[in-house]
């Protein structure tokens, strides 16, 4: 899991300070579900195990973010490990 905290860019910052948080935080999410893909192919090259799972989400009050990639189980003869 992966805690972010003051993650916004200026223009977001702004953006939410002016009433327009939901839109942010749906474009957030909109570049999440798009990376999805490349953000686990990432994690299992660096880690060599498998993503079971990837959460993310984002606040923009507090000014917080959580990226959390749920590994599938290994036993002690390496299953879970990438192949």
């Amino acid at each position: 899991m992966v805690t972010l905290r003051d993650s916004l860019t200026k223009a977001e910052r702004t953006l939410a300070a002016r009433g327009q948080a939901t839109e942010v935080l749906a474009m957030r999410r909109a570049f999440q579900n798009t990376m999805r893909d490349d953000f686990i192919a990432a994690v299992q090259e660096l880690t060599g195990r498998s993503v079971e799972a990837f959460l993310s989400d984002n606040l923009h009050d507090p000014d917080v973010a959580v990226e959390i990639f749920l590994m599938a189980p290994s036993d002690n003869n390496g299953a879970g490990a990438m192949r």
